[in-house]
């Protein structure tokens, strides 16, 4: 091939040119400002004891997964199915509301 001539590769200077060269110059002063900041208010957690059944369980990880994953096609629940997630439902309210 005596007629391929090389491309001299343009831009690669540019992947590696600093994109903040004042990052060393203000880091110490940024790094002080996130240590030295005072912490948010921190909510205080009260954490609640509830007994559940097998059936109840079972009924929670249920409407977790159509939660967590809304898009798939389920059919609706049975009356009974449904009528168990309400009182389900309530219980919870009930515990929350205590």
């Amino acid at each position: 091939m005596p007629n391929f001539k090389r491309v001299q590769l343009v831009g690669s200077e540019e992947l590696f040119r600093q994109t903040r060269p004042q990052a060393v110059e203000d880091t110490d002063d940024v790094i002080k400002e996130t240590v030295d900041r005072p912490g948010r208010a921190t909510k205080e957690v009260v954490y609640k004891t509830m007994n559940f059944t097998s059936e109840e369980l079972e009924l929670l990880l249920e409407a977790v997964q159509v939660a967590k994953y809304p898009d798939r096609v389920r059919a609706k629940p049975a009356l009974d199915k449904f009528d168990s997630l309400d009182a389900l439902r309530l219980k919870l309210q009930a515990a929350a509301e205590s």
